[in-house]
Parts: structure tokens; sequence; C-alpha cells
């Protein structure tokens, strides 16, 4: 069973038993504060008045890394001074509203829940800082790309047959911007690094899908993936490392450190003894750049016999993985600790009194959004922001 990406948010709904509006952003990927929108099917009659909710507040920033400082006051700051005199007059409210950091001063909420995918993130106790948020953690790009790859589990094209090897490694490094700036230095070390096939055997254009797709060609011609997740200071599982999973890959992860762990944790095998896997435990980002470079050259070095008994016994445990992944108990585990870590949280407690007031007097209080000039330059605010990644 695969749950489609459209219909993501549900499942958190129903997984948390419908209890909380659920907030997240979207078109998928995006952080921008126009980009915030509720759970369809979660709207309550409170939601004729903007910003009233009677109920607590999952907010779902779990398919992007945490980044506090995206939402600085500077950069906020920057963008309010380009407006008017008069819209900063008539949109100060929205301005300060859209902020992330304290979005919720206008609902009823104590705080909000802040659902995330990352683990040993400083991001987190950094929300946590602010009195707005209560973290939860749980593996949403899980989920997501079981949907996504779900066709593999099905797909004979990945079933080895005999066909020549083209190289030992696969790697995959097609965005070097932002946080992914390392992969730069990575791709120029593995110039010292035989047996290497960058990017797909045939070639083909990257497009914001490609994240969302698998080409069976590079998976059976290669022996190992070489997964360069989007961070490296923490851990953040995408679907990165769950496409060579998915596609029954044998693979080395540069992730944060305990990465690997994390995954045993959920019941995957890594490839220890076969690869030496010391690496996941280098707190240096660097360091394990390096131990990675090196186990690579290790295994390149190696006796054509001693590299068959090496890729035969990571199969084994790459074909058990695929099996795992497609697997109800996986969901099930998955599941399971999404509603723990949301439970284990404190109860985020609504205050009644204002609802009532703001419901009462909404059409004295908001009188002042009849006038057509200040409807333009919210309107026009909203919009800027809107599209604008900062």
């Amino acid at each position: 069973m695969s749950i489609p990406t459209n219909n993501l948010y549900n499942f958190v709904a129903q997984a948390l038993e419908n209890k909380f509006l659920i907030k997240y952003f979207y078109p998928w990927g995006e952080k921008g504060f126009g980009n915030i929108v509720d759970n369809c099917e979660d709207k309550t009659p409170d939601h004729q008045y903007p910003n009233i909710s009677s109920q607590p507040v999952v907010f779902c920033h779990d398919q992007e890394p945490l980044d506090y400082d995206l939402y600085s006051d500077t950069q906020l700051q920057n963008q309010y001074n380009q407006l008017t005199d008069w819209a900063k007059q008539c949109t100060k409210w929205l301005y300060k509203d859209l902020n992330l950091r304290w979005h919720h001063a206008t609902d009823c909420n104590q705080f909000w829940t802040l659902l995330h995918s990352e683990l040993n993130s400083p991001e987190v106790a950094r929300y946590e800082s602010t009195g707005s948020f209560r973290c939860a953690y749980w593996w949403s790009h899980a989920i997501i790309a079981r949907d996504w790859y779900r066709f593999a589990l099905h797909d004979s094209r990945l079933k080895r047959t005999g066909q020549d090897i083209k190289a030992n490694f696969l790697v995959y490094a097609r965005g070097k911007t932002g946080k992914r700036a390392y992969r730069t230095q990575f791709v120029e070390l593995l110039k010292q690094v035989s047996s290497v096939q960058l990017g797909s055997i045939d070639e083909q254009t990257v497009t914001s899908d490609t994240s969302a797709e698998y080409t069976p060609k590079d998976f059976i011609s290669t022996n190992c993936s070489l997964v360069l997740e989007t961070v490296i200071d923490r851990i953040h599982l995408t679907e990165k490392t769950l496409r060579p999973i998915a596609c029954g890959h044998p693979f080395i992860l540069y992730n944060g450190p305990g990465a690997l762990e994390t995954l045993r944790s959920y019941g995957f095998y890594t490839f220890q003894p076969y690869i030496d896997e010391s690496y996941d435990n280098e707190i240096d980002p660097t360091k394990r750049m390096h131990k990675i470079l090196q186990e690579m050259n290790r295994i390149n070095n190696s006796s054509k016999k001693y590299q068959e008994y090496i890729w035969k016994g990571c199969q084994e445990i790459a074909d058990y993985n695929k099996k795992l992944f497609f697997s109800d108990k996986f969901l099930w585990r998955v599941k399971t600790e999404l509603r723990k870590n949301v439970r284990t949280l404190p109860e985020s407690k609504v205050d009644f009194r204002r609802i009532r007031k703001m419901h009462v007097g909404y059409g004295r209080k908001h009188r002042l959004d009849l006038n057509p000039k200040t409807r333009r330059y919210r309107v026009e605010l909203y919009l800027k922001l809107k599209s604008t990644s900062i």
C-alpha cells in the first residue's frame, strides 16, 4: 500500500485521529509565507473567519530541512521597506502575520506543533526556544518515496540478468547550491576515484520531477549508489536515500553522523562488514567525506574475486531492504512513530474566550477591510511575498 502524495496530509490528519488542524506548504518544496495552506478536509466553520481556529495546529515543515534564519527579521524587513508608506500602514498586520515564527500570534492556540523530518538538528532547538512551537519528528519522505517509487516493487527491468557492470559506484549530484554546495568539493575529489558513474548512464534533462523518478539502467549497470543527501550537518533522510532502497541497490550514505544507525532503527540492514561503515560515526563532515572516498578506493583496489564477494553480500542485504520498504510493517512503523511523537508533546491550550470575542466582534473589528485601497495594498503585499523565495 502506498499513500498518493497529494493525500499525504490527509494521511497525517487521520494518523493523528483528526484532532488537529493541519497546515503545510504548497506547492511541494515551497517555503514562502504565502504558500501556507490548510488541509482542505480539516476546515471547520471557524474558517469563515480568517486566522481563527478552535483546533490545535500541526504545522508540517517536513519536506525540506528547517532553516530558522530563512525567516530572519532582517530579510523580512528588507521586503517590507520596499513598500510605499501607505502600503506599510495598510499591511503592517499582514506582514507580521505572515512571519512563520509568530504566525500563530493571530491564532487562539498556545503554540503550534511543528512537524519536521530531521534528527540531531540545532534548527529544532532554535524553533522551540521561541516558545511558539513544540517540535515533533516524523519520516515524511518514507511515505512520499513509497508513492514515487511504487512501481519499483514490480519493475522487472531492475532485475540483474548478468549484464555488464559499467562502474562500481553510481553518483547523482544534480544540485550544488545552497546546502548542497558541499557536492562541488565532493565531485572534484571523486576524480581521484576510479569506477564511478557520475549522473545517469543515458543523458537526460534534470527537471523538478527528477527526484520522483528512477532510471533502471543506472541501477542494473552499477554495483552501489553513493547517496549525497541534501544536508550533511544533521540526519535528514529523503527520497535520495530511499531511491536505491526501493530499487534494491546497495548504497553508501553521506548525511549527518548516525544516519545509518537511524536506518537500522527502522529495521533496515546496512552493509557492514562488506563495506566499512565507520564513516557514519565521524562527526567532522570533511573527515567523513574522506573516509567515504577511502572506502571507495579500498573496494576498487580489491581483487576481482573479493569484489564479487562484497557485491554479492551487499545485494542480499539490498533485496531484504527493498522488501521491508514496501511492506505494511514499515508503513505501520512510520505511522506509529508519528502518532507517538505528537502525543508525547504537551497539549496546546485553546483560548476559547478569545475565539468568542473574535467571532462576535468580527464585523466591527474588520470593517476597514471594506476599504478598496486597503484591500488592494494587502493583496499586493500578499502576492509579492507569495512570489518571492527568501
